[in-house]
C-alpha cells in the first residue's frame, strides 16, 4: 500500500475535511484519505498508481479546492478585505440606528401587514446580527452540500429550506403562546444559554474563516468516522430545514416583542398569524443575506476573499449581539453619557411633569404612550416588577435619555430630562426594539 501527501488550498472548516475525503475516496484506487485543516494537507493511501495532480485539480477546482505537491504561499489582500467588511458593518449600523422601528408601532391588535413590516425591519437590524450571522457561518457548508456549479435553484435551495423551517416553527410557537400564554414562553436563562452556545461556535468559525491558525485546531463537528457515514447517507435537505426550524430558540429583541403580542392575543389562531406574518417579513432580508453569500462563494476567484469578509462580519455580528444580549456596554464609564448629566429634578416642584409606567414581563411597559411639553422638566419613572434578560433587558429614550438602564426586579428606574425639540420619541431597548413612545408638543 503506497502513501502520498498533497497540500490543499480552500479548506476552511471541518465540513471541508469531510467533503475532500469523501470525494477522494470516490476515486478508484484510493483506499484511505485523511484531510487536515490545520496542516492544509491530505494524506492518501492507494493500491494502484498515484493519483495525478492534474486529475485531482480537474476534479476539485469546481468545488473550490486546489491541490499541490508543495505548500501554498499565503497571499495578502492588504487593506481591501477589512475595508469591504467595515463598509458592510457601517451600512448595517446606519440601518440599525436609523430609527426605522419608530416608523411602525405594533400591538396585539395591529394588522397582519404591520407585523409583516415589523418583521422586515427586524430582518435588516437585530435579526440580521443574530440569525444573519448564523446563515453566513453555514453558507459555505451548504454550498458544498448542494453543489457549487448549480444555477439559482440549486444555490437557493438550502436558504429556502432554512426559511421554510422558520416559517413553520414561528407560527407553531405563536399558536401555542396564544393558547397557553406566558407558561409556554421559553425561559430567558435557557435562551441566554442557547445564544452563548451558538455565539461561541460562530466565533470559532469566524476566526477559522479569517485564517487565524490557532483556531484551526478547534473542530466543531462530529467525529470524522461518524460524520463521513452521515455525510454519505443523510438527506442533505434535512439540515438547513432543521436549523431554520430551531432558530425560534434564538429570539432577537423584535421576536421577543412579537411573542409577547401573541401571548396577549389569547387566541391560538391569532397568535399563529401574528408570528407567521412576522416570520414572512424576516424571510426577505434573511434569504437575500444567505443567497448573496452563496453566489459570491460559488465564484472561485472571489471565494477566498469573500470567505474572509464573511469571517469578519460574523465576528462583528457575534460580538454585537453578545453586547446587547448580556449588557457588556452597560459597564462603559458614565462620562460617555455626559449629555444625560444634569442637576436632579425636584419631583415636588410645580412645573415638573411626572409620568409613570410599570414593567411586567410579557406586557412590557404599561402605559406605553405619553405626551409631554417641550421645555418642561420631565421625570419618567418605571416600576420594574419582573426581571428581564437578554437584548430586551434595558430601556432608554433615544434623543431624550440616551443611556440604557437595566430592568432589574423591584427597582424603580428614573429618567429625568427636559425635552427641547417637538416630535415623537421612541421608548426602546438598547438594540432599538420599540416598546412605546413619548410625544413632545409645543
Amino acid at each position: 500500500m503506497a502513501k502520498k501527501t498533497f497540500y490543499v488550498k480552500g479548506m476552511h472548516c471541518a465540513s471541508c475535511e469531510v467533503l475532500v475525503e469523501k470525494e477522494l475516496l470516490s476515486i478508484p484506487g484510493i483506499v484511505f484519505a485523511d484531510a487536515s485543516l490545520v496542516r492544509s494537507s491530505v494524506n492518501l493511501e492507494y493500491d494502484k498508481e498515484s493519483p495525478s495532480l492534474e486529475k485531482l485539480n480537474a476534479k476539485f477546482e469546481p468545488l473550490g479546492y486546489s491541490f499541490s505537491k508543495e505548500a501554498f504561499e499565503e497571499k495578502s489582500n492588504g487593506w481591501k478585505i477589512p475595508l469591504i467588511a467595515l463598509s458592510a458593518i457601517a451600512i448595517f449600523l446606519v440601518i440599525s440606528k436609523s430609527g426605522l422601528s419608530s416608523l411602525i408601532n405594533v400591538s396585539s391588535e395591529s394588522s397582519l401587514t404591520a407585523f409583516f413590516v415589523f418583521g422586515f425591519i427586524a430582518g435588516i437590524s437585530s435579526c440580521a446580527a443574530l440569525i444573519g450571522g448564523l446563515i453566513l457561518s453555514l453558507s459555505k457548508k451548504w454550498l458544498e452540500d448542494f453543489g457549487r456549479g448549480g444555477g439559482f435553484t440549486e444555490k437557493a435551495k438550502p436558504h429556502l429550506l432554512f426559511n421554510l423551517g422558520r416559517l413553520i416553527s414561528l407560527p407553531l410557537l405563536g399558536s401555542m403562546l396564544g393558547l397557553f400564554g406566558e407558561k409556554m414562553k421559553m425561559s430567558p436563562i435557557v435562551a441566554s444559554i442557547m445564544v452563548l452556545f451558538v455565539s461561541g461556535a460562530m466565533l470559532v468559525l469566524a476566526l477559522q474563516m479569517i485564517g487565524i491558525k490557532a483556531f484551526q485546531r478547534i473542530r466543531i463537528a462530529l467525529p470524522k468516522s461518524f460524520s463521513a457515514r452521515l455525510f454519505k447517507n443523510r438527506n442533505k435537505f434535512f439540515e438547513p430545514f432543521v436549523v431554520g426550524f430551531l432558530t425560534f430558540l434564538l429570539p432577537c429583541g423584535f421576536t421577543v416583542v412579537v411573542e409577547g403580542f401573541a401571548v396577549l392575543s389569547g387566541n391560538p389562531l391569532k397568535g399563529f398569524l401574528i408570528m407567521l406574518f412576522f416570520g414572512l417579513g424576516t424571510t426577505i432580508p434573511l434569504f437575500m443575506i444567505g443567497f448573496s453569500s452563496a453566489k459570491f462563494l460559488g465564484k472561485e476567484r472571489l471565494s477566498d476573499r469573500f470567505l474572509k469578509i464573511i469571517g469578519l462580519l460574523i465576528l462583528f455580528f457575534t460580538i454585537y449581539n453578545l453586547d446587547f444580549q448580556f449588557g457588556i456596554s452597560r459597564f462603559v464609564s458614565e462620562k460617555w453619557f455626559a449629555q444625560n448629566q444634569m442637576e436632579r429634578i425636584d419631583p415636588t416642584a410645580a412645573n415638573v411633569q411626572i409620568i409613570k409606567a410599570v414593567y411586567e414581563g410579557v406586557q412590557d411597559i404599561q402605559p406605553n404612550s405619553f405626551e409631554v411639553k417641550a421645555g418642561q422638566p420631565i421625570r419618567f419613572e418605571v416600576e420594574v416588577k419582573t426581571a428581564s434578560y437578554g437584548c430586551m433587558s434595558t430601556i432608554m429614550i433615544p434623543g431624550l435619555w440616551n443611556r440604557p438602564l437595566p430592568l432589574k426586579k423591584d427597582q424603580t428606574l428614573v429618567m429625568e430630562f427636559i425635552p427641547q425639540k417637538p416630535g415623537v420619541y421612541q421608548i426602546a431597548c438598547a438594540m432599538g426594539v420599540p416598546r412605546g413612545t413619548i410625544k413632545v408638543v409645543e
